[in-house]
């Protein structure tokens, strides 16, 4: 190759002085034209023996990007360029917050596409993956793009906002509203009637969430699992009901017109439990006082199974015109709960 070159060199020399014609120049043009190409075949490198690099590979995102097992599987895709090529391998990095990327795999390049880095050790918090490729002599490939996986292995935290613990409802279902880790599955049950309800907190962790209770009280469980598979519970109670005894006093008739004395009237009482429903059983109490008359005092009336017992009394020719009221007082069937309620009267 080098007398070669020194020869184009003489023959250069001779045209430029004029000893050579144009038709040796020609032939000169060529032979300078196939040692070019010599000179550019021969510093043109192999892939496998001078090391190449090639394009960045790529890392698959897993499946669950946030988890708390401490460990992880990824899987890098390879150019095709360097399958089958010897001297090849594929390094893993991890980077921590705060922390320089580390080399933490290295596997060599083989005759598939694929390259599966298994039990790959998280650490707690962000962990964001890169891959290169390397290559003989050296040369590595520029990085992947990252993936980061997230280990959490904290229990979410859950703040109940409504209904308060041991509250009242009146209704035949309570909503349910709090907050916890953002895109949390939250699921609700209700212990009295195995109701269930579930939702997703929204991405500053709120849930609003209803569900169906049954009479009395009902023991209600939120439990949350957060996106890396953490789970925490919270309990609270409500009671469908006022949460106490109580009885409804009403009248036929609350104002009576004194000339058209006698005038019949019936008194009803409903008895409701602290567990919202009617109370059958329990015994009512009725007194009704007009002006200058005898108070009527009934006997113990059972109320059905409704909750209801009535009372029916005529208020008598000859009661003076004035204020009233009637009275009724509820024992419970056990005998140690009692409960009243009361009308106002007026004759006139």
């Amino acid at each position: 190759m080098a007398g070669g070159i020194l020869v184009l060199g003489w023959l250069c020399l001779m045209i430029g002085l004029g000893v050579i014609g144009p038709a040796v120049s020609s032939l000169v043009g060529s032979f300078g034209q196939m040692v070019g190409s010599m000179i550019h075949i021969t510093g043109s490198p192999s892939p496998g023996a001078s090391g190449v690099a090639s394009d960045a590979p790529v890392i698959d995102p897993p499946d669950q990007p946030t988890t708390n097992v401490a460990s992880a599987d990824l899987t890098v895709r390879l150019p095709t360029a360097i399958v089958g090529l010897s001297g090849y391998s594929c390094r893993l990095y991890v980077t921590l917050p705060n922390a320089q990327p580390a080399l933490v795999a290295e596997a060599p390049v083989k005759g598939t596409s694929t390259l599966v880095f298994p039990s790959l050790t998280l650490a707690k918090g962000l962990n964001t993956f890169t891959a290169t490729i390397s290559a003989p002599g050296g040369i590595e490939s520029a990085a992947s793009q990252p993936v980061t996986i997230t280990l959490d292995v904290t229990r979410p935290k859950i703040t109940i906002t409504s209904p308060k613990d041991g509250a009242s409802v009146a209704g035949t279902s309570v909503t349910v509203k709090g907050k916890t880790q953002p895109a949390s599955e939250v699921q609700i049950k209700d212990d009295a009637n195995n109701a269930t309800a579930t939702a997703t907190a929204d991405d500053t962790g709120l849930f609003s969430i209803p569900i169906t209770i049954a009479s009395g009280p009902n023991g209600l469980t939120v439990t949350v699992t957060d996106p890396a598979g953490n789970g925490n519970t919270a309990q609270i109670t409500v009671t469908r009901g006022s949460g106490k005894l109580g009885v409804r006093l009403s009248s036929t008739v609350y104002t009576f017109d004194r000339k058209r004395l006698p005038t019949s009237v019936t008194f009803t009482a409903v008895v409701i439990g602290a567990d919202g429903r009617p109370v059958s059983g329990a015994t009512a109490l009725f007194t009704v006082t007009v002006p200058q008359v005898q108070p009527f005092v009934s006997a113990l009336i059972p109320t059905n199974a409704s909750g209801r017992a009535t009372y029916t009394v005529a208020i008598p020719k000859g009661t003076m015109t004035g204020l009233g009221v009637a009275d009724v007082l509820i024992t419970m069937p056990n005998g140690t709960q009692t409960t009243t309620d009361h009308v106002a009267l007026q004759v006139q």
